[in-house]
């Protein structure tokens, strides 16, 4: 049976692993496909070399800011993920209950007490 204590380590734990992952593949994707990201970052801001004339460049940085992208969606993934695997293993106690399983109670070493 999941206790309280393991289901939000479970869902943190998911979060922040998913909130690193994502980090580090939206900097990948900056540092090797910076027109994607420019593309993500403003759809009408062209790289430089097909700047118009008269247009101001923007002071952007396509690693940076795939970085905070990846961040962002990875935290919501993980904590979305945390929170179905939360919801899927309660599902699974509760049936199990329902069906008369019981979960053997473990019994207390004295080296603990």
């Amino acid at each position: 049976m999941i206790r309280l204590t393991q289901a939000i380590v479970a869902v943190m734990a998911s979060t922040v692993a998913s909130g690193f992952a994502g980090g580090v593949v939206g900097a990948t994707i900056g540092r090797f496909a910076p027109s994607f990201v420019t593309w993500l970052h403003s759809p009408q801001f062209h790289p430089p070399p097909l700047q118009p004339r008269g247009v101001v460049m923007v002071n952007f940085d396509p690693t940076e800011f795939g970085f905070g992208l990846g961040v962002v969606s990875g935290l919501l993934m993980g904590a979305g993920t945390g929170l179905f695997l939360v919801v899927v293993l309660t599902l699974r106690d509760a049936w199990l209950a329902r069906g008369g399983v019981s979960f053997a109670k473990q019994e207390r070493e004295p080296v603990y007490d």
